[in-house]
């Protein structure tokens, strides 16, 4: 289930380590569109290798929508760079479906049908977490 507090998102999970987890949260880009902003990614820790992307809920992708919400910006920090990934929320939701033991539904699309925008880190970084 998706919760909501102000501009951030989390989903309450069933897994015996966790009952919450945020998500990420509802920014202003500097083109003035709203996008949700997942938290940042960690490619050794988070990338679905089968898709080549990043798996998003499936409810929270909904919402978002529901809200218009119309982008996603997906960051990635790896070991040598620190990308950002734009994405549509439309596009998303036609995305592969799938599900994994102890995980929500989820949607993911590869990696390289998105736009990699250009965003400081620290700038992302503040803006999710400050």
């Amino acid at each position: 289930m998706i919760k909501r507090k102000g501009s951030k998102f989390y989903v309450e999970i069933f897994n015996p380590k966790y009952q919450i987890r945020y998500c990420g949260r509802v920014i202003v880009t500097h083109e003035g569109h709203k996008a949700f902003c997942t938290h940042i990614k960690k490619p050794y820790k988070h990338f679905y290798i089968k898709e080549q992307g990043y798996p998003i809920n499936k409810e929270l992708l909904e919402e978002l929508y529901k809200i218009k919400i119309d982008y996603l910006v997906i960051p990635e920090d790896g070991q040598t760079r620190f990308k950002t990934y734009l994405a549509e929320t439309k596009k998303y939701l036609k995305g592969v479906h799938i599900s994994e033991p102890f995980t929500e539904p989820q949607i993911v699309i590869p990696l390289r049908e998105l736009k990699e925008i250009d965003i400081p880190k620290k700038k992302l970084e503040g803006a999710l977490y400050g």
